[in-house]
């Protein structure tokens, strides 16, 4: 999923993560691009393929997570959330006035402990409920790994792809810097030029 806007995917389960905040992105120009999560159908499809490169890259089952009519605006409030949680984690903010920020996710999941130690979890529900409880885990395992920081949001406001910073000091803050830092740099240097003058 992430791949088809050129952007490395995160590593773990937080791919995951970045896959949701990507379903839907701007093109080129600030142009909508399509919502993966818009219709049924499309949201089926990208849910198998985010749930076999979580698996990948996780080590663990797909869990079987389908999704209804009802579970596609949860999905949307879930993605919308986390990308103005990633923005504000960036930008070291607060949410804007008047909103309460990352939203309380509900999160059931069974863990399982194998002969040999291992531990697997899966949601106990399907639908939305079960897309949300991997999310917190995710989010709950990025934390205690350190790596939860480094998943940012592109501070382009027409923007907002989800992103892996891997520099070193954790302060990328465009998904790229040809086009959404570029854009951004050479605003910011006509505004010091002009204050020159």
């Amino acid at each position: 999923m992430t791949g088809r806007f050129g952007l490395a995917p995160a590593p773990a389960g937080l791919r995951l993560i970045q896959d949701l905040v990507n379903t839907s992105l701007y093109g080129q120009r600030g142009e909508p691009g399509p919502d993966l999560l818009a219709d049924l159908a499309t949201a089926r499809t990208w849910l198998v393929r985010a749930l076999a490169d979580w698996s990948e890259e996780s080590g663990l089952r797909a869990p079987a997570i389908d999704l209804r009519e009802g579970d596609l605006g949860e999905l949307v409030e879930l993605r919308e959330s986390l990308r103005a949680g990633l923005r504000a984690k960036a930008e070291n903010s607060g949410p804007p006035p008047g909103e309460q920020g990352f939203r309380r996710i509900v999160s059931e999941v069974w863990l399982d402990i194998s002969a040999e130690g291992e531990v697997e979890y899966t949601p106990t529900r399907g639908g939305a409920r079960g897309v949300s409880a991997l999310v917190a885990m995710e989010m709950l395992l990025a934390r205690t790994a350190g790596t939860w920081t480094r998943l940012k949001t592109c501070a382009q406001p027409s923007c907002g792809a989800g992103f892996y910073d891997t520099s070193p000091n954790r302060s990328r803050a465009w998904h790229s810097t040809k086009t959404c830092g570029n854009v951004n740099n050479l605003r910011a240097s006509r505004a010091r030029r002009r204050q020159v003058t």
